[in-house]
């Protein structure tokens, strides 16, 4: 699908055009990203997308030279401009998670761009260069990567057959195998730890040809041991989890149970109050369709991300929803330029988010929390939060 850019701010204003700011902000990813899958954020102003090349860059060189190709884009001020950043491999690995615990330290991970083993990578200079390091023995694939710090990070992994985790104690050098996920998960992706509580991690299990149940994994000794949490049979796809403390997380996903394609359908929501052990479905329609992602910078702010279906036949654009309530209800973002899924956010701060997507990248603005004004007199009065986009 051809889409035209947005305008620049400095052009003037046409009849009818939207004079304010939408609260979701996208634009082409730099030249040469293929589809971005993961993101992470040290801090407000600097992040990591990582994904798959181009397809131009599976070609090989061209009479002009080498194609152009990026797997790593990032940015320093918030999302505003995105730079790519050079990979000396060839041919170049598909990345599937980024986990970056400081401005300065990022690991990426993923698959080789031979296709028949996992990657590491890993920068400590804020990806000014990348280093390949170590593969937990056996790996075949690295689906997720979570890094609280430089000495702890729990990787998922396959061998072909088994998905368990590994835990590197010395940002990658080295991995010790840890326990086997569930038997039956397949597709597990999406890696979300909270310190001092479970880590958890999305997936399916299969009911029958094509399709599947969706399945959350928890650990509570990072990554040793694992257990089937109770997920509501017909809940559909699980792809998404996040935990706002402790023990309240929630989970997005999709009513449909195709696992072989993507087919249209609605938004699902699921809510834990026990960190991630039992789930409950949330009642009602959802306001992004198709929902791949989700963080919560703190108790009360969370954003989800997916698909927008419109049309028949049914087309896709990105979408994001916010929720000033801990989950509890979702109220859609307006976007400019989104038009395809967004897959993937990380919230650093309660002001704003990292969406990407395809070869988009987008800045979110996250609504506040009204807090009350003392009057002078004592009586607290409402104050209305900031609207500016960071």
């Amino acid at each position: 699908m051809t889409t035209t850019p947005p305008k620049r701010p400095d052009k003037p204003l046409v009849l009818g055009q939207r004079t304010d700011t939408p609260a979701v902000l996208g634009e082409p990813a730099p030249a040469g990203t293929g589809q971005l899958d993961a993101v992470s954020c040290a801090n407000a102003e600097r992040c990591w997308a990582v994904g798959a090349p181009a397809p131009s860059a599976l070609d090989g060189p061209t009479p002009l030279g080498p194609p152009s190709a990026a797997v790593v884009d990032a940015t320093a001020d918030g999302g505003k401009t995105w730079a790519a950043q050079q990979l000396t491999l060839t041919p170049l690995p598909t990345l599937t998670g980024i986990s970056c615990p400081s401005t300065r330290l990022c690991m990426t991970v993923g698959l080789s761009g031979s296709g028949t083993a996992g990657i590491v990578l890993t920068t400590h200079d804020a990806g000014a260069s990348w280093a390949q390091v170590s593969v937990p023995t056996g790996a075949v694939i690295i689906t997720s990567i979570e890094c609280a710090g430089i000495a702890e990070c729990t990787a998922i992994a396959s061998d072909g057959t088994t998905f368990w985790s590994a835990d590197s104690t010395d940002f990658g050098l080295t991995w010790d195998r840890e326990g086997n996920l569930p038997p039956g998960l397949e597709d597990a992706g999406n890696l979300s730890c909270v310190a001092g509580a479970s880590c958890l991690v999305t997936g399916f299990t299969a009911t029958t040809a094509g399709h599947g149940q969706g399945a959350v994994a928890v650990s509570t000794d990072g990554g040793e041991t694992w257990t089937a949490a109770a997920v509501p049979s017909g809940a559909g796809l699980v792809q998404g989890v996040g935990c706002a403390t402790i023990s309240s997380c929630l989970a997005v996903g999709t009513t449909s149970t195709t696992v072989s394609s993507v087919v249209p359908a609605r938004g699902a929501l699921l809510a834990s109050h026990d960190g991630g052990h039992t789930w409950v479905m949330s009642a009602g329609p959802q306001p992004v369709d198709d929902m791949y992602g989700i963080d919560c910078p703190s108790r009360s702010i969370c954003a989800v991300v997916g698909t927008d279906w419109v049309g028949t036949p049914a087309v896709g654009t990105g979408a994001v929803a916010s929720s000033r309530d801990g989950g509890a209800t979702f109220t859609p973002s307006s976007t400019q330029y989104t038009p395809l899924a967004l897959t993937a956010l990380a919230c650093p701060t309660v002001h704003g988010c990292v969406a990407v997507g395809g070869d988009t990248v987008a800045r979110v603005r996250l609504p506040q929390v009204a807090r009350p004004r003392v009057h002078a007199r004592g009586r607290a009065v409402p104050h209305a939060p900031p609207t500016s986009m960071r």
